[in-house]
């Protein structure tokens, strides 16, 4: 079994030390407290991303589904402009559709 000259002692105090001084500062970093400033722009940032992606599927069903009319007076005519009224709606026109090309 080899012995440590005194030189590689003090190579590994050295590496040991950089490497404690590296940890000290990263734990200290983590410490930091949260600049306010910065949470709320992420904040933002994602809520914003969050409307353009609703936008977007909105836009998509109103493609596919037809847009509802904004004004309706009476709670019968409410109740069709549901999504689920507006899908069953597509899917009835296209079973009648499929049904006339069949037979």
């Amino acid at each position: 079994i080899g012995r440590l000259t005194v030189a590689h002692k003090s190579a590994i105090r050295v590496i040991r030390r950089i490497k404690y001084f590296v940890a000290k500062r990263k734990f200290q970093q983590a410490r930091k407290p949260y600049d306010v400033r910065d949470v709320i722009e992420q904040y933002s940032q994602g809520h914003l991303n969050m409307m353009v992606r609703i936008k977007e599927l909105q836009r998509r069903l109103d493609q596919t589904l037809g847009k509802p009319g904004i004004m309706v007076a009476e709670e019968k005519d409410r109740q069709k402009l549901t999504i689920i009224a507006r899908l069953s709606r597509v899917e009835n026109q296209v079973s009648f559709i499929i049904a006339r090309i069949c037979f």
